[in-house]
């Protein structure tokens, strides 16, 4: 008898833990249920956009040099105008080094200064007032600067979009009998970083 007792009174523990468990849950549905306040706040209309730096220059895809047969008597004057219309605050200057450049053994016997300024009207320099000049060596001391980290700082540092600078460019051969047949070809390259 004890063993059925036992028996009827486990089960009547656990239908009254079930019921128990019921009903705890009834009053949670409803207590949340029933909550009437509540409140909210919105930041409409969120965007972002990235700005740019960004370089032209007015060369309409034309090389400043190409010049067959140079001499010792020759020296070549070009000027380009290089616009900033970017619109990021820049991090240093613009600076100018060479790219894909093949060479021959022209190099040491090329003389090249670069200079900035303004006035030029066009790329043969008419009009143009020097300022500072930024390189005055050899077209091999220049092909060192291959980027940003080794190029010729300009001493221009844009603050606006629309601001232009000018370069112009002087090469002369010197009068040595090892620069005879040799060549060279490279890119010039300017460069902001923001």
């Amino acid at each position: 008898m004890n063993r059925q007792a036992d028996s009827a009174a486990m089960t009547l523990s656990r239908i009254a833990a079930f019921a128990a468990s019921i009903i705890f849950v009834s009053f949670l549905v409803v207590g949340s249920s029933r909550a009437a306040f509540s409140d909210t706040t919105t930041n409409p209309g969120n965007d972002l956009s990235s700005g740019a730096v960004s370089l032209t220059d007015d060369d309409a895809g034309v090389a400043l040099f190409s010049i067959a047969g140079l001499s010792p008597s020759t020296t070549s004057t070009r000027c380009i105008t290089v616009t900033y219309t970017g619109d990021l605050t820049l991090s240093g200057p613009v600076r100018l080094y060479l790219a894909n450049q093949t060479a021959t053994g022209l190099d040491p016997y090329v003389d090249l200064t670069v200079e900035t300024g303004v006035g030029a009207s066009d790329a043969a320099c008419t009009g143009f007032v020097a300022g500072p000049a930024i390189f005055t060596n050899t077209l091999q001391t220049f092909a060192g600067s291959t980027s940003y980290a080794t190029g010729i700082d300009s001493g221009w540092t844009p603050a606006a979009t629309g601001e232009a600078r000018q370069f112009r460019f002087t090469v002369s051969l010197q009068d040595d009998n090892n620069a005879q047949a040799q060549s060279s070809s490279f890119d010039l390259v300017w460069e902001a970083q923001g």
